[in-house]
């Protein structure tokens, strides 16, 4: 496969973020990563002409980081825009950056029909929302949602606000319903396997002290495919992934022509296998050292040259099978029975 095949991208452009959230990987396993960004001449670098760029679509993505806390950001955006991508989506918290960065990501949203799509990611009204997006502030959160809001005029349609429902903030939900639709915002409720597996526990300032809460997700808040998922785990701790499992893996850079590239500038076929790096999750450092280390470099390669490589040519696809030496059990979970652990969004308004 090439750069031609490829139809999405999605781009880890930092690993700094201003919150907190109980279920990322940076406050879980703060040791294990360092905080790290990719510069706005290595995009251009890697995506020099619209080639790379024409009739694609990117998403700043918040796997460990915040795209709005990066300098370079409105830049890159702009510049992604002016090669003609088909889309631009943002995924943030909405609680960093100053108006102007708002200001201008607004502005570019009225470049083409359907350019941009910030997904605001706010899972409370005032009284809630800090307690899953601890560090997070309301008023800063407000203000520039309304900067974004004002320059992108009616392309605000094609944005949206994405709300985990919780216990602690399922009293909200009609709150924040209401606010969004002032703001010309779709609305989503969001569901995810991880709420379901775990209680987690927020540490919150507040008036100079720190407390602890416990955030749980029960009843119909639960992931909706959850059994699905389930079924999956058992089916790998029971050695018993067959045909029909690996069949139903719907791999998003195999079947849908889409890469990762991460913050540290590894290009991978999904968030899942890089959010697994900095775990190390079933030995994947280990087990992918048989490519030397750079394999999947891109400090070093261009985009095409890691497509290149046989592990983007055959052995990922052969690794879905169990008695492969390189099988990643994450593919099955993650991905088997179409994507039946991902996240699942229900639009509301």
């Amino acid at each position: 496969m090439n750069i031609d095949r490829i139809h999405a991208m999605e781009l880890e452009i930092t690993s700094n973020c201003n919150a907190a959230c109980p279920g990322c990987a940076r406050t879980l396993n703060p040791d294990l990563l360092d905080v790290t960004s990719f510069s706005f001449n290595d995009l251009k670098r890697l995506l020099p002409d619209r080639r790379y760029i024409e009739n694609k679509r990117f998403k700043f993505c918040g796997v460990l980081g915040d795209p709005a806390i990066h300098p370079e950001f409105i830049d890159m955006v702009e510049y992604l825009l002016e090669n003609n991508c088909s889309r631009v989506n943002i995924s943030t918290n909405g609680g960093v950056g100053n108006v102007d960065t708002w200001n201008r990501l607004g502005k570019l949203a009225t470049f083409k029909e359907r350019a941009v799509c910030v997904d605001f990611c706010i899972d409370g009204h005032e009284e809630t929302n800090h307690i899953y997006r601890v560090n997070t502030k309301w008023n800063v959160i407000m203000r520039n949602i309304k900067a974004f809001v004002q320059n992108a005029k009616e392309r605000t349609i094609d944005s949206s606000w994405t709300y985990i429902v919780f216990d602690h903030n399922e009293h909200e939900l009609d709150t924040a319903i209401k606010e969004a639709k002032k703001f010309g915002l779709k609305f989503n409720k969001r569901t995810g396997m991880r709420n379901s597996y775990f209680d987690w526990i927020a540490n919150i300032r507040k008036k100079k002290e720190r407390k602890q809460v416990v955030i749980t997700t029960t009843g119909k808040k639960e992931h909706k495919a959850k059994e699905q998922v389930y079924s999956l785990e058992k089916a790998i701790k029971e050695n018993a992934v067959d045909e029909n499992i690996i069949k139903s893996i719907k791999c998003k850079y195999v079947h849908e022509g889409e890469i990762f590239i991460g913050a540290d500038l590894t290009m991978w076929p999904c968030c899942f296998l890089y959010d697994s790096k900095f775990k190390n999750a079933e030995n994947i450092n280990e087990k992918l050292s048989i490519y030397l280390g750079d394999w999947n470099n891109l400090k070093n390669k261009t985009i095409d040259e890691v497509l290149a490589h046989p592990y983007y040519e055959s052995v990922l696809e052969d690794s879905w099978n169990p008695a492969h030496n390189l099988h990643m059990a994450r593919c099955v979970k993650t991905c088997g029975y179409n994507q039946a652990y991902h996240n699942k969004k229900e639009l509301v308004v």
